[in-house]
């Protein structure tokens, strides 16, 4: 049975109210999956950013090239919920991420070990979160664990999605792989180097960060994969086994997408009315100032790499969404969640929050119950906090 929540995404409820109180984003911590799927505590994924020499403006990088070789990443991917970031927080354990309390505030006696978060998750769920009020047509369903004080969020598929996954057609799957086709044209193992093109691409692998940031009270600790860095020329390589959280928050992370160059005004809206506001969370929710931007044409060859600063992009899009609306509905929706989980503690009870905007206007929830089959922290992880 469903409960309706008060949240609404119309974009008018929330067009008069100021941007909520936010931090910039702070990175804390780092870790690497390779091509197994397998978590590396080191930056062996980190890459540098390495452009073709300028003007950039008569190219031809063909992003079809290598589409029959590339590496998918493996179904079992799909059933990681966020063991990743727990994978982080069992091997990274300092002053700064826990505390301990007692158990009970009057007795005072078992003290046990919490997470000073108030939320966990990823960083595309709050993405997919914020961009809610100007995407009236994507659904979505996330699940919620209370334990220990700590939030955890887990998107998961809707019917739609999973439907849509089935039906994919090879050229969807061929312009999904554009993006990651592009990144190998301009991200490098070592830096200003020229990038081998010929390898397989290999999806599995990923560079991903954790930054830490409080949303109007409410702190967050979410994982982003990132695409790279950008070192000055002729500066050597860092050493990603032995690099540290310090030494990598002294470098430029840097955004990088792919899009069809428009060639009508037509064109144009519909990239700032609908792409705009996703590039814009994605890069905001981890203080990505630059976004390298490949322009390719129908059939697949990137002719130009530009340039998008995330002000820049703001501003130009200010007529098709505001980004006050996104945080806003953001914050709306986190402590909505931390309404309906007040006073719930318990590793295995599921609470599955649903929008679907053909079916009902606002937010709901159910309550899973206990030992649900969803219950998406695994034995390991409770284990290893209750062991703190």
């Amino acid at each position: 049975m469903f409960s309706s929540t008060s949240l609404d995404p119309v974009p008018a409820k929330r067009q008069s109210k100021p941007f909520p109180s936010i931090s910039q984003p702070k990175l804390v911590g780092f870790f690497s999956i390779d091509a197994h799927r397998k978590y590396d505590g080191s930056a062996a994924q980190l890459k540098y950013l390495s452009l073709p020499p300028p003007p950039r403006t008569d190219l031809h990088l063909d992003l079809n090239e290598g589409f029959e070789i590339h590496h998918p990443k493996p179904e079992s991917a799909k059933a990681e919920g966020i063991d990743m970031l727990l994978s982080y927080l069992r091997h990274n354990s300092t002053p700064d991420s826990w505390t301990h309390r007692p158990e009970s505030e009057l007795s005072g006696e078992s003290r046990t070990a919490r997470l000073r978060y108030d939320f966990v998750c990823f960083r595309g769920l709050l993405r997919l979160i914020a961009c809610t009020p100007y995407d009236r047509n994507t659904g979505w369903i996330v699940q919620a664990i209370r334990y220990r004080g700590t939030i955890y969020l887990c998107e998961r598929p809707t019917a739609e999605k999973l439907e849509s996954a089935r039906n994919e057609t090879e050229q969807q799957r061929r312009f999904c792989f554009y993006g990651f086709k592009f990144e190998q044209h301009i991200l490098t193992e070592r830096p200003n180097i020229r990038p081998d093109t010929s390898e397989p691409v290999v999806l599995s692998e990923e560079f991903c960060s954790l930054f830490d940031s409080t949303l109007a009270g409410k702190r967050l600790l979410y994982g982003a994969e990132m695409d790279g860095i950008i070192l000055e020329e002729k500066r050597p390589p860092l050493d990603r086994d032995g690099l540290t959280v310090d030494e990598l928050r002294r470098f430029e992370f840097v955004e990088v997408k792919v899009k069809r160059r428009e060639t009508n005004q037509r064109q144009l809206d519909n990239f700032y009315r609908f792409k705009t506001k996703n590039w814009w969370c994605q890069s905001f929710l981890v203080n990505v100032q630059r976004i390298v931007v490949g322009l390719r044409d129908d059939r697949g060859i990137v002719r130009e790499i530009t340039e998008m600063k995330l002000k820049d992009l703001q501003r130009d899009s200010r007529h098709h969404w505001s980004a006050a609306v996104c945080i806003n509905f953001l914050d709306e929706f986190l402590q909505e969640v931390a309404t309906v989980l007040k006073g719930v503690d318990d590793c295995t009870r599921v609470f599955q929050f649903e929008y679907s905007p053909q079916e009902h206007a606002r937010v709901r929830y159910r309550d899973l119950g206990v030992g649900h089959p969803d219950s998406f922290l695994p034995q390991w992880y409770t284990q290893y906090v209750e062991s703190k």
